[in-house]
């Protein structure tokens, strides 16, 4: 074997010696958390979401169901995130599942897209002891990029309803972490879907963060001195301190409105690139670049992989973003989450996701960042 052959053998080596690392303690069925999608229905149509382009059948879950997981999960000291694809506020039983996630003692992580999202039904929700972070998918910075959305309302009046958000006496009051993901993708893909955010525009939103970020600070809501910049390497506290190149990164950056305000830059890949999604986005009007999705040479750690996740048909994945349920271990109906994770197929999907080809096309969640993305999916 030459040089450059010894060279990829030891690269292969090195990257499953680091994934199994990655993976002690999960293989005898462990989980910290667990995506449940309560309904797969939306009032969105985001032209970066595999939602439209869903194949199986849209459905809230069954209320048996739900109460399955529930009652599985009791005193189990896990996270419960109301979180795959859908608008969790449109399912009518939400508040009821997060009361028992109250006498359970569950954590509980709702996300919206906040649409529907209102100063009262932000405070019933504040309200439940169980919520201790709520994640807003804000996503899109400008009016531009705000017309992918599909919805009915304004960028304006989307911005107003965040800002109220930002200013809620009861939600500055309250020990509730609440995350606003942003996106930013404009580099993985040779489209004008991504093409549409920058740096510059990113910029131009924290501007408007920033001046809330003072004026809650004038106002007394917050102390200046909790700002001070401390913390670890993928987040900030201050502007400046953001590396200006982050957008041609895989970090993915946290900043700091107040201690219990985040702003998460997300990279929107994480959506594995089913076949029907890739074909969905390939067909758009005036769509002028094509994705091809090629499995990546060397599987590379994924934490996705690491948290059961219930779709609103009962279908039982192990990865958080397999929309289709391509690697489903079974179904709530009939067996147990400990079932799923327990599972001889969940420990083949952890352990050789080279196996899989739905981990192969994935450009998922990257267990060590400082891996560089470079768009060799695409032509």
């Amino acid at each position: 074997m030459d040089i450059a052959g010894k060279f990829k053998r030891l690269k292969v080596v090195l990257s499953k010696i680091k994934r199994n690392l990655s993976l002690s303690g999960f293989e005898n069925g462990f989980f910290p958390e667990v995506f449940v999608e309560i309904t797969s229905f939306c009032n969105f149509h985001c032209e970066f979401c595999p939602s439209d382009s869903l194949q199986r059948k849209k459905c809230d879950l069954k209320d048996e169901y739900m109460l399955k997981i529930l009652d599985e999960l009791r005193n189990k000291n896990k996270v419960l995130s109301f979180h795959v694809l859908g608008e969790p506020l449109l399912n009518k039983n939400f508040f009821k599942y997060l009361s028992i996630c109250d006498e359970y003692n569950i954590k509980a992580q709702p996300i919206t897209n906040m649409a529907i999202l209102t100063e009262d039904i932000l405070e019933k929700i504040l309200s439940h002891k169980s919520v201790l972070l709520l994640q807003i998918s804000f996503q899109t910075i400008t009016e531009e990029t705000f017309k992918l959305r599909g919805s009915a309302v304004s960028f304006e009046q989307y911005l107003q309803k965040l800002e109220k958000i930002v200013f809620n006496e009861k939600r500055i009051a309250s020990n509730v972490k609440i995350i606003i993901f942003v996106m930013n993708d404009m580099h993985c893909y040779h489209d004008k879907l991504w093409r549409m955010f920058s740096l510059e525009k990113f910029w131009a939103f924290l501007d408007i963060i920033d001046m809330w970020k003072e004026k809650l600070i004038s106002e007394g809501a917050i102390e200046k001195s909790e700002l001070k910049p401390e913390g670890g390497e993928f987040y900030y506290r201050e502007r400046k301190d953001i590396p200006k190149d982050f957008y041609n990164r895989a970090d993915e950056i946290k900043y700091e409105i107040t201690p219990n305000l985040i702003v998460w830059v997300k990279h929107v890949g994480k959506f594995g690139m089913s076949d029907n999604f890739v074909h969905y986005l390939n067909n758009r009007k005036n769509n002028k670049y094509k994705i091809i999705n090629i499995p990546r040479p060397i599987p590379l750690p994924c934490w996705s992989v690491r948290s059961p996740c219930v779709l609103s048909d009962g279908t039982i994945t192990c990865c958080c973003v397999d929309v289709e349920g391509e690697l489903a271990l079974g179904n709530i109906a009939d067996m147990t989450i400990h079932d799923a994770v327990t599972s001889k197929k969940r420990n083949m999907v952890m352990k050789h996701p080279e196996l899989y080809k739905t981990c192969g096309k994935c450009r998922g969640i990257l267990l060590f960042k400082k891996v560089r993305l470079k768009d060799t999916h695409s032509p």
